[in-house]
């Protein structure tokens, strides 16, 4: 006879794995739970939420360590956050990344804090390097007295009263112009100049250079300041993205003559073509930069097309810029000279 190997339960004897009594049935509720937890309140859906928050409206302890939501800071639950979409480049990855955790960390955050430097440049969407993209940790600030917040994945700081501060994406943080000088210790000046041509842009901009130049008079004296004064006079009005920026600063310091910036080109009957991102308008040249959308999107590359017929026949030459030609200066000097002496211009 087969003998079976039993253990007490209140239930009386049962079999590991043979007996369907109130062990096993306990067993299997406990899973139900882990794989569907009980609902939250309405009000703490699809936002993070602190603990206590929870705990006032009788939440228990044990729900909000369940395994459907996460601890991005002490104390602060929320839904993990979804994959990104597809095609989404990095630098909207990170935003997005960077975006859900200062909403995560909004939770726990006191009425005095906001969010500055890095941070505040990326929910402005200002143009940053990469290297800055790679950490998620959050720069957040208090005004003198207070002390700096100090907690896991975040950067404090203590900022005297002139910083202005805005709300962006539905968060406190340093204004556009003083997120600009908060980064000046840590970027180079042609970063700086980057940003700053963000900040004077031709679509929706944040200060003209006037503004520019009062602040960053004011932050004399401070870590960075003689790098803003040196970006400065590079600085113009009018760029439609850094890689624009990034383009006139190569042709200029290679010793061509500097492209203007928003230059409008009518044929000779006097109708609109374009207005490319930079021109020699004397040597009729236009130069476009175009990213990698240009080539994926069959709308955009049909109107590309259409672009550089259009500038054809008002006998403008027309350039395309591409991330090869930024990435290898010399191919783009290279190019640019020799358009510029095919059109007549000499040194």
């Amino acid at each position: 006879m087969a003998v079976s190997v039993g253990v007490w339960s209140p239930c009386g004897p049962t079999r590991w794995g043979l007996w369907n009594g109130c062990a096993v049935g306990a067993a299997t509720e406990h899973n139900r739970a882990v794989r569907h937890p009980e609902p939250l309140p309405a009000s703490l859906l699809g936002v993070p939420f602190h603990v206590r928050e929870a705990a006032e409206r009788d939440v228990s302890r044990s729900r909000t360590r369940a395994s459907d939501l996460v601890s991005p800071f002490f104390g602060v639950r929320t839904r993990p956050l979804p994959p990104p979409p597809l095609g989404l480049d990095v630098t909207a990855q990170r935003r997005r990344i960077i975006l859900d955790r200062c909403r995560s960390y909004a939770a726990r955050a006191g009425t005095d804090e906001f969010f500055s430097h890095v941070t505040a440049a990326i929910l402005l969407g200002l143009p940053l390097p990469r290297r800055l993209l790679r950490d998620v940790s959050l720069d957040v600030s208090v005004f003198a007295p207070s002390f700096p917040p100090q907690a896991r994945g975040v950067r404090g700081h203590r900022l005297s009263r002139p910083t202005r501060l805005v709300v962006e994406e539905g968060l406190p943080c340093s204004s556009a112009l003083d997120a600009w000088v908060q980064l000046a210790p840590i970027l180079s000046v042609d970063e700086l100049v980057y940003i700053a041509d963000a900040l004077v842009r031709r679509k929706r901009p944040f200060s003209d250079l006037a503004g520019l130049v009062a602040v960053a008079d004011a932050a004399a004296g401070r870590p960075g300041c003689r790098k803003l004064a040196l970006s400065l006079p590079e600085v113009r009005e009018g760029v439609d993205s850094p890689k624009e920026t990034q383009a006139r600063l190569i042709i200029v310091r290679s010793g061509l003559p500097e492209p203007v910036i928003g230059y409008e080109v009518h044929d000779d009957d006097g109708f609109f073509v374009g207005t490319p991102d930079l021109a020699y308008v004397t040597e009729r040249i236009a130069l476009d930069y175009e990213g990698d959308g240009h080539r994926s999107d069959t709308r955009v590359f049909r109107d590309d097309v259409e672009r550089k017929e259009l500038f054809a026949d008002a006998r403008w030459r027309y350039i395309r810029v591409t991330e090869d030609h930024v990435s290898q200066p010399h191919r783009l000097v290279a190019r640019v000279a020799r358009a510029l002496r095919d059109q007549g211009w000499r040194p």
